[in-house]
């Protein structure tokens, strides 16, 4: 990945959630510790999205100098084939 300007791009950006990138780590924590540190802009501190197994998932979100958020995340578990619907049925796989 390539973060660089653009000469046709000015200003904050004012719609700061229409984009939003992830970093997974498995320290949602101690990595928001690090950024607040260094002296990120914090949008909102790290929280648990999520309630089925699996999908517990730890998210922090800050904001870049330009106003464009970005977030730490903690792994999400992926469902397998057996956890999908089929399709046009609504049913398991079996």
């Amino acid at each position: 990945m390539t973060i660089g300007p653009h000469d046709q791009v000015k200003g904050k950006n004012t719609t700061p959630g229409r984009v939003i990138w992830n970093i997974e780590t498995a320290d949602v924590k101690g990595q928001f510790d690090k950024f607040k540190a260094a002296g990120a802009t914090v949008v909102k501190d790290p929280y648990q999205m999520g309630e089925a197994p699996g999908q517990d998932v730890s998210i922090a979100t800050f904001a870049d100098p330009d106003n464009n958020y970005f977030q730490l995340m903690s792994p999400m578990e992926m469902p397998t084939e057996a956890d999908r619907p089929m399709t046009g049925t609504g049913a398991r796989q079996a």
